[in-house]
């Protein structure tokens, strides 16, 4: 599987070699000639390179998870990253059911009574995404009506026209590179006061063939090359888990 790839590595320091050559050759000037070289060397790996220094010089000041207010709360709505996309189906045994991501179940085993969600996507079985004309808010309630799967915890979710929460968690996720950024930010989300932010960098190293990030920033790899463990700021996220140090179920 990784034949095609460690031969295009073998190749390429010889054309590399022979580039740098040629520049020596036809240039006497030294700016160009080390430029060929740092060409040669950066090509198949700027990217990891540029993503290294981008994350270690923002590790240290970038990193944030501040609690300004706390407040309890019977469910949660959501927006944003990871929690826009509806699946719209049918259970294992054939009910049909509306479900969004595996977050939801989390929520439900922690002791919250609903969750709400911005929907702006959805998708079936065949996992094939459409946007939805308009934003549409869903509701998620425990499902308690799969009889033949007891032992997990799933929920049925449906359109509603009010947002019940008095709170918002806000979530967003961008990608440079290697480098991956996750915000939050928990409102009030009648007055917009800002309640608590987090914030979070991720470096991505790739296991390519099988050990150096060899062209991944052309995406010719598919699938072989994939992310190792990341190195992250803070070590451990709370992307996803932020939200229950700030809104507390409600006794």
């Amino acid at each position: 599987m990784y034949l095609p790839i460690i031969f295009a590595m073998v190749l390429y320091p010889v054309l590399a070699v022979l580039f740098v050559r040629f520049v020596w050759k036809r240039s006497s000037r030294r700016f160009l000639r080390w430029l060929a070289v740092a060409f040669a060397v950066l090509l198949p790996s700027w990217d990891a390179v540029l993503s290294a220094v981008v994350f270690y010089a923002a590790c240290p000041f970038f990193s944030k998870a501040e609690v300004y207010e706390r407040a309890e709360t019977e469910g949660i709505y959501y927006e944003g990253y990871l929690r826009n996309t509806v699946y719209v189906g049918r259970s294992w045994y054939g009910r049909e059911v509306n479900r969004i991501g595996l977050t939801t179940n989390e929520d439900i085993r922690k002791g919250y009574k609903y969750m709400e969600f911005l929907v702006t996507k959805q998708h079936g079985l065949d996992d094939k995404v459409s946007t939805l004309p308009h934003p549409i808010v869903y509701r998620c309630i425990e499902d308690l009506q799969d009889p033949r799967h007891t032992w997990i915890t799933h929920t049925q979710c449906s359109p509603v026209e009010e947002i019940k929460s008095e709170n918002v968690v806000k979530t967003e996720y961008f990608k440079f590179h290697l480098i991956g950024m996750s915000f939050v930010k928990i409102q009030d989300r009648r007055t917009g006061r800002l309640m608590a932010e987090y914030r979070a960098i991720s470096k991505y190293p790739y296991a390519g063939a099988p050990f150096y990030p060899f062209f991944t920033w052309l995406n010719w790899h598919g699938d072989m090359f994939q992310a190792n463990q990341s190195n992250s700021c803070p070590e451990k996220s709370q992307f996803l888990t932020f939200q229950y140090e700030v809104l507390r179920v409600k006794k």
